[in-house]
């Protein structure tokens, strides 16, 4: 009736799901004020910020919605990552 398995990678990966929206919100209401406002999404997405970063630029599009959405890409990436990492060391032999 009850599933035995831990709940710690669902946990784990909805913390990380919920700090990396609050760095989008942040990104996007502060858009027109700070320059530095999407530092926050730079550090969650990492390191696929530092992978992407010459994709981008060969692009040579200056666009706050195409560097957005790579980031939201990494961010998908290091989500699922943190969930097989904590299913992994929570599997029950």
């Amino acid at each position: 009736m009850f599933n035995s398995q831990s709940k710690m990678p669902i946990i784990s990966t909805a913390i990380y799901g919920v700090i990396s929206l609050m760095a989008f919100v942040l990104l996007f209401a502060n858009i027109d004020t700070d320059n530095m406002s999407g530092i926050f999404v730079v550090l969650v997405a990492m390191p696929w910020t530092i992978i992407f970063a010459p994709l981008i630029e060969s692009f040579g599009i200056e666009s706050m919605i195409l560097n957005a959405l790579f980031m939201a890409v990494g961010v998908i990436i290091n989500a699922l990552l943190i969930y097989i990492f904590f299913s992994f060391i929570t599997r029950k032999k």
